[in-house]
């Protein structure tokens, strides 16, 4: 596992991320990562990917309360979860070893940074690496309906990258 991959971004291990790589949850934290096969957390991070989706999109936004902080830090630690957790696919799919893996990671990267004034509008970065990043203050500052349009059920951005995490399984699965 390429260690200077993961200098781009950095991981809080929280209980929201830990949950996302059931049953595999020390693969949330960066030490246990990088004493761990390439294939295995390919395969973890690609699984824990689609659940952050899922977890997004299953996210009770119409009865979250833009004054609550409880509300807002529930949705901030599952965005932070979901991006980790891209970040990570993203990190492993970049240092396999198959060129299909690698080719199709990229093209991740780039459908995400066709995405990148819309992640900005809410908070989030994309940087040059194609790793995401989301202010600390990012859903203080901005209704939590605006956060449902993007990362929930009908969500175009969130379908692209479970597109992409899917084809990324089948592509590690095949490679095992």
């Amino acid at each position: 596992y390429q260690e200077e991959a993961m200098s781009s971004f950095s991981i809080t291990s929280n209980f929201y991320l830990r949950t996302l790589y059931a049953p595999n949850r020390s693969l949330a934290t960066n030490s246990v990562r990088m004493e761990t096969p390439k294939t295995t957390l390919s395969a973890a991070d690609q699984s824990a990917l689609r659940k952050g989706i899922k977890a997004l999109a299953d996210f009770d936004y119409e009865n979250a309360d833009n004054d609550s902080t409880t509300d807002k830090k529930n949705l901030y630690d599952h965005i932070k979860a979901f991006t980790d957790a891209y970040n990570n696919s993203v990190s492993t799919g970049l240092s396999s070893d198959e060129d299909s893996v690698r080719a199709l990671t990229k093209r991740l990267k780039k459908a995400t940074a066709s995405y990148q004034d819309d992640l900005s509008s809410l908070g989030i970065t994309a940087n040059s690496d194609g790793y995401l990043s989301i202010s600390s203050s990012a859903v203080t500052n901005i209704s939590i309906s605006k956060y449902e349009d993007f990362f929930g059920e009908s969500s175009k951005f969130m379908d692209t990258v479970s597109d992409y995490s899917k084809r990324l399984s089948n592509r590690i699965d095949v490679s095992i």
